[in-house]
């Protein structure tokens, strides 16, 4: 797969640092508004590649609406590779492709590398940190404020693994045509997943251009319906231990599945 980075320089390093600051923010501070570890922050001010899918963060923290040189906002080649990833791709589902389109298929292939990357990201980090310590408490993780509110103390180590896992199963059955999620988990995973459309979307605008309906709609599509958004990121909900959208029921299969099956999910 084409290297997904926006070439590091002296010139971008300096205007990284000279920006942070002028904003009269910390190193810390910079790296937890762009969604990234203080490290990564201080190798992009020592001119240091950034990866695409962090460039938009590293834009939010500055008030930049694009890196200083990059003229059209984004970088031609990496269109040119987003408009090639097909069969070749480990996670590229024809079934995908044939229902729902080519931003469809995409979107999943590379929007599933994304969520992957990040969640092994924010793995790196929680082992760092003492047992029972949850994504709220890093001082940087991709997925603080993009997980379900009302659990948010439960989401440590533990759980950070199982939804890499579930992202792990959803590519390998998507790509053998299986359309399906069957437990809540997968369907955070997909929602996750689809998610990212948003930022593929500003990538290559063309592609999406061609598509008619929007990530909401392959999700119901897949899912049969939006539960797992309506339910879980609905702020006056509530969910109470008896219903199976709980955190205590997300690895249960529950969707999808024959009278009396338990085996794991594949």
């Amino acid at each position: 797969m084409p290297p997904r980075t926006t070439s590091g320089s002296t010139a971008l390093a300096s205007a990284i640092r000279e920006r942070r600051v002028a904003l009269n923010l910390s190193i810390d501070e910079a790296a937890a508004k762009a969604g990234v570890g203080a490290k990564s922050w201080s190798r992009y001010e020592s001119g240091a590649a950034i990866r695409r899918d962090k460039v938009r963060g590293v834009c939010r923290a500055l008030g930049w609406s694009k890196l200083p040189g990059d003229e059209h906002g984004s970088d031609r080649a990496e269109d040119d590779w987003l408009r090639k990833i097909d069969h070749s791709h480990d996670a590229w589902s024809e079934a995908l492709n044939d229902l729902y389109g080519r931003a469809c298929a995409t979107t999943f292939a590379v929007g599933s590398d994304l969520v992957h990357d990040h969640l092994a990201d924010d793995l790196s980090a929680l082992a760092e940190h003492p047992r029972g310590t949850h994504v709220g408490q890093l001082a940087a993780s991709w997925f603080y404020g993009d997980l379900p509110p009302q659990f948010l103390t439960r989401y440590d180590y533990e759980f950070v693994y199982g939804l890499r896992a579930a992202v792990i199963r959803l590519r390998r059955r998507f790509a053998h045509g299986d359309l399906v999620a069957h437990t809540v988990l997968e369907e955070l995973a997909l929602y996750l997943i689809f998610g990212e459309a948003e930022l593929l979307a500003d990538m290559s605008p063309a592609l999406f251009d061609e598509e008619e309906d929007d990530w909401r709609e392959w999700l119901a599509g897949i899912l049969g319906d939006t539960d797992v958004e309506l339910l879980l990121f609905n702020s006056d909900l509530a969910l109470t231990p008896d219903v199976g959208y709980h955190f205590d029921h997300w690895n249960k299969r529950q969707f999808y599945v024959t009278e009396g099956d338990e085996t794991p999910a594949e």
